[in-house]
């Protein structure tokens, strides 16, 4: 991300300089040599924004598949806790004794 704001910024500098270039001078006055560099200058930009474009590419890809990884370890710790929570409860239904009451007979329904 660093790099392709790198990349943007060196890109706009690069147009920047193109279009003042242009401004200063008619097709007239430039010389082979300025519309030489020009296109050089053109090329290079074409250049770092197709690299741009790879690195932004690069970037989305690498945020799906942290997505799908975060998602993965979610869905794992999810079932994991809902093992976890069916073996305490049955744990905890095997060890429940009956409570009993003041008088020391068993609580249940009442007939």
């Amino acid at each position: 991300v660093a790099n392709a704001g790198s990349q943007l910024y060196t890109m706009a500098h690069k147009l920047h300089a193109v279009e003042r270039s242009l401004e200063q001078t008619t097709m007239e006055q430039m010389d082979e040599m300025e519309v030489l560099e020009l296109l050089e200058s053109m090329s290079e930009v074409t250049n770092e924004y197709q690299n741009l474009r790879k690195d932004i590419r690069e970037v989305q890809q690498l945020q799906r598949d942290v997505s799908s990884s975060i998602r993965f370890q979610m869905r794992s710790m999810q079932q994991t806790f809902h093992t976890l929570k069916q073996r305490i409860a049955s744990s905890q239904k095997g060890r429940k004794k009956p409570k009993k009451g003041l008088d020391g007979a068993g609580v249940g329904i009442h007939e």
